[in-house]
């Protein structure tokens, strides 16, 4: 059987990047600047693929020179080839896939590639259960059988209301000829049973990612907030056949950004929580048909003159959101701010409300867990 070494070699290559990502991910996933024209660039050891170089006698090579007939001799850029015409010289130094001649180069990776070789990693790290892909697109009504649950005249025979169309049988004779006998006359007793109009299930989901970049948000507690992010997409991507993200930054400002900017943003500022939620609330217009979360990760820590502002927003936020999910950026257990004691005073009575420390992997495990609770509801 014939085997493309190029193929294989490719694919060994493929293997290798993929160890190489699982066992960085938590240094890559940290830098400050993740993401760079959609393009994930880093070093790694990879494969020297076999080439074909020609015309360098200066190394040890195999081919035929024009070594003279009958003699012996070694012909020019070959060794003993005895009779024939002059040939080629293949260089074959190149390693054939040996780790002994691997070498640094630089790797581009589609940051799509990346966010799924992360997800792969993520999901069988933490033991979370890996799903199918929705299948369906676009808006749908429920593809559970409707009831019908009204009563018109006409309407087709099959759904004629037996009991209702024999008891109008019945009143009728009585009024007309003082009998109680059944004479059914479908023109003038016919019950019928039709559906009442309901809500088009949305297959279509409104994401926005509202991220505190004040000092604290950096190192470990960013890399812990894209893990998480990851594995959200994993999950929503899956739930959803249209995902539409957004993506919003704050300290004392707040703008949206596009994804990659949102992934190589540098901290700085301080805090106002009331401009990160004002911003992600005005990015709810056009976005009705949409089923819509907001996920905010900050560390809580507000400034004391933003406090009633951030208290405002957040109550409006609630109101129009479906989903309000707070992480908040805990390494150290810090003590608990103005603004986050009235997040966990809300959590339970506010139904659309989730809040949770993120400390460590395992703890953005329980998160997730306790979001996809709300989100499956």
């Amino acid at each position: 059987m014939y085997l493309d070494r190029g193929k294989l070699a490719q694919i060994e290559h493929d293997r290798k990047l993929r160890e190489y990502l699982k066992k960085n991910l938590n240094v890559l996933v940290q830098r400050q600047k993740l993401v760079k024209d959609g393009k994930v660039k880093t070093n790694i050891s990879v494969l020297d693929l076999p080439t074909l170089k020609y015309g360098k006698p200066e190394k040890e090579v195999l081919g035929s020179g024009s070594g003279q007939s009958g003699k012996g001799k070694q012909g020019k850029g070959g060794k003993d080839q005895g009779d024939g015409e002059p040939q080629e010289i293949l260089d074959l130094s190149g390693t054939l896939g040996s780790d002994d001649h691997s070498e640094s180069q630089l790797v581009e990776l589609d940051f799509d590639e990346f966010v799924r070789l992360a997800q792969e990693q993520l999901i069988e790290e933490l033991n979370l259960p890996p799903i199918g892909r929705a299948q369906i697109t676009g808006d749908v009504e429920r593809e559970e059988e409707q009831d019908l649950m009204d009563l018109d005249r006409p309407g087709s025979q099959a759904d004629l209301n037996l009991e209702l169309t024999m008891l109008e049988s019945l009143g009728r004779s009585i009024r007309e000829t003082g009998r109680p006998d059944y004479d059914v006359d479908l023109r003038h007793d016919g019950w019928y049973n039709t559906e009442l109009p309901e809500e088009e299930r949305t297959t279509r989901a409104l994401e926005v990612y509202l991220l505190d970049i004040s000092g604290s948000v950096s190192g470990h507690n960013i890399a812990l907030i894209r893990k998480f992010i990851f594995i959200l997409w994993y999950y929503l991507e899956h739930k959803y056949t249209t995902n539409v993200r957004k993506f919003v930054v704050f300290q004392d400002e707040a703008e949206e950004v596009q994804r990659d900017e949102f992934f190589s943003i540098e901290s700085k500022g301080g805090t106002h929580i009331s401009a990160g939620l004002g911003r992600a609330k005005a990015i709810l217009e056009g976005h009705a048909q949409y089923d819509r979360y907001l996920f905010f990760f900050s560390d809580g820590d507000n400034s004391s003159s933003d406090d009633d502002a951030a208290r405002k927003e957040l109550d409006e936020v609630l109101e129009k959101f479906d989903l309000v999910c707070y992480g908040r950026i805990n390494p150290c257990d810090s003590p608990v701010s103005p603004f986050n004691k009235l997040v966990r005073e809300k959590v339970a009575s506010v139904k659309n409300l989730a809040f949770s420390d993120i400390k460590d992997l395992e703890n953005v495990k329980q998160t997730i867990q306790g979001f996809l609770n709300l989100i499956s509801k």
